[in-house]
């Protein structure tokens, strides 16, 4: 992360593509600390389905990304960076022997032979991940989404300088927000609407990448609906509201209210869902150990609508015994605080907008 060192102190406009609304986030550099200089996500109308979408026709987002933008009155230029949605992509830490670590046709070969289908309509990008994993971990995305992501921001009047991928995004949210997880390892599990995925992070680059079984924030989000019965929009308002541990509300959130509804009753019913979580985050980090040698991670940053419930980081940290802290930064204007919407939302976005400086 060294190229971050530069002495620009604007980020890019990152745009988060997801599968439930498209986040848009502008980060500032100010003496060695970041800052929120505006945020905002909007809510798709008709959410994109849970299942991979790597097999279907892209879907726009031209729309949602006029509409972030536009919420976000504070944010400055033109260039900009996209996210992949994670459903439109296949990530993968992949075995590479020496010989295939230059990547070309013998990686992709190999890509192909683990994922039983060809990729020649696809872009592949890897990155090594500075550990002695003998690993590549590598990103497969349909190139029609890249073109369709692309065309979406050019449409707003965006220059769109990088379609990212997820796991490139939230290692460089990390140093962001804990500088000295530049030079140690940590972990980020992004609890995400439709997939939740957990990042060995070494010196600021992703190690390993796993995506976590049965443990998409919508079965949370559906557990809340059908115990409460109400409508699933009204259960992301409720668990954002209360969390884990009883009343986080913020300023930004909608007049919904939580009502009678407890921390603790919250906790009851999303007894299995974090059981889920907890066991597959305890899978992973116990298989990892294998692979680095012992090497045991300082924290784990916790992303995404999940991330950002109140008392999950509590919760995780009690069952897996490392400190664990929700994502955040603060926003660049102390008065922007109270209605900057809950941070973790936006670690992906924050880390395509540091692409700036990696650019500088």
């Amino acid at each position: 992360m060294v190229s971050m060192l530069a002495t620009a102190k604007q980020g890019w406009v990152g745009f988060d593509i997801g599968a439930t609304c498209v986040k848009a986030a502008q980060v500032v550099r100010r003496g060695g600390a970041y800052y929120f200089r505006s945020a905002a996500l909007v809510a798709r109308r008709d959410k994109w389905p849970t299942t991979p979408l790597t097999g279907s026709e892209p879907r726009s987002s031209s729309d949602e990304v006029r509409c972030a933008a536009s919420l976000c009155e504070r944010i400055k230029g033109a260039a900009s960076a996209a996210l992949l949605p994670t459903s439109a992509c296949d990530v993968l830490s992949v075995a590479a022997p020496t010989s295939k670590r230059s990547g070309g046709g013998e990686l992709v070969q190999a890509l192909e032979a683990e994922l039983q289908r060809p990729l020649s309509d696809h872009i592949v990008q890897w990155r090594s991940s500075g550990l002695p994993t003998g690993k590549l971990n590598v990103v497969a995305a349909p190139r029609a989404w890249s073109d369709r992501i692309s065309a979406d921001l050019a449409a707003g009047g965006w220059d769109c300088r990088v379609i990212d991928a997820l796991p490139w995004a939230l290692a460089r949210a990390t140093t962001m927000a804990s500088p000295q997880a530049a030079t140690r390892t940590v972990v980020a599990v992004d609890w995400g609407y439709s997939r939740a995925t957990m990042l060995l992070v070494h010196q600021g680059a992703p190690a390993l990448v796993r995506s976590l079984k049965d443990c998409g924030y919508y079965q949370a989000v559906d557990a809340v609906a059908a115990a409460l019965r109400v409508e699933a929009a009204n259960a992301e308002i409720i668990l954002r509201q209360t969390g884990l541990g009883g009343g986080s509300s913020r300023a930004g959130d909608s007049a919904v209210a939580s009502g009678a509804v407890s921390g603790r009753l919250i906790a009851d019913v999303l007894g299995q869902q974090l059981d889920q979580l907890v066991r597959e985050v305890r899978r992973t980090l116990s298989f990892w150990q294998g692979i680095v040698r012992g090497r045991e991670p300082d924290s784990i940053f916790l992303f995404g609508g999940g991330g950002a419930l109140a008392g999950v980081d509590t919760e995780l940290s009690r069952a897996v015994g490392l400190p664990v802290a929700s994502w955040r930064l603060s926003a660049e204007r102390a008065e922007d605080e109270a209605v900057l919407p809950p941070p973790a939302l936006f670690g992906a976005a924050a880390g395509l907008s540091a692409l700036a400086w990696e650019a500088s």
